[in-house]
C-alpha cells in the first residue's frame, strides 16, 4: 500500500467519528503530515461547527510546522463562505506544501474551485486516492449534491 492509500485510510476512519453528526454535510476528516510523522489530525463532528481541516489545524500544537506540511482529506477543502470560514484558505494560510485529496465536492459551491486556490498559491495537490471507497463513504452527500438537492444549507 503506498503512503498517501495508508494516510487515506486513516482519514476515512477519522471522518466515520462524524455519523450520526453532521448531516446533511459530508463525513469529512484530516490527517497532517511533517517529515513521516503525524502532527495533527480533525474530523467534521457536528453540522455547523468547524470543519475537519480546521479541527486538525487547531490540533497542532507548534503551528510552524504547518509550513511545508502534507494534508490528507477525504474531500476537497471548501472554498466558500458559510457557517465556517473556507478551508482551503486555511490551508494557504499557514503555508502547507502539498494536499492529497480523495475526493472532488461535487457541491457547486466548492466543485473544483478549493482546488484551484490551493495551486494558484503554488500547493501541490493530488487527487483520486482511494476516491471509489471516498464516494461509497458520503454516498448519500454525492447522490444529494448530483440532484441537487439541499444545496443551500451545506457547509
Amino acid at each position: 500500500m503506498r503512503e498517501e492509500e495508508k494516510y487515506m485510510q486513516q482519514v476515512f476512519d477519522l471522518a466515520r467519528k462524524g455519523e450520526g453528526r453532521v448531516s446533511p454535510n459530508p463525513l469529512v476528516g484530516c490527517i497532517i503530515v511533517r517529515d513521516g510523522d503525524i502532527i495533527g489530525q480533525g474530523w467534521h463532528n457536528e453540522f455547523g461547527k468547524a470543519h475537519a481541516e480546521r479541527n486538525a489545524v487547531d490540533n497542532v500544537t507548534d503551528k510552524n510546522l504547518l509550513i511545508g506540511s502534507t494534508v490528507y482529506v477525504n474531500l476537497e477543502p471548501c472554498s466558500h463562505f458559510g457557517k465556517t470560514s473556507p478551508c482551503s484558505d486555511l490551508l494557504v494560510f499557514h503555508k502547507v506544501s502539498k494536499v492529497v485529496i480523495s475526493n472532488v465536492d461535487p457541491n457547486p459551491l466548492v466543485n473544483g474551485r478549493g482546488i484551484q486556490r490551493l495551486r494558484k498559491a503554488g500547493i501541490e495537490v493530488i487527487t483520486g486516492i482511494l476516491s471509489d471507497e471516498g464516494e461509497k463513504l458520503n454516498a448519500t452527500f454525492f447522490c444529494r449534491m448530483k440532484q441537487k438537492t439541499h444545496i443551500e444549507t451545506v457547509d
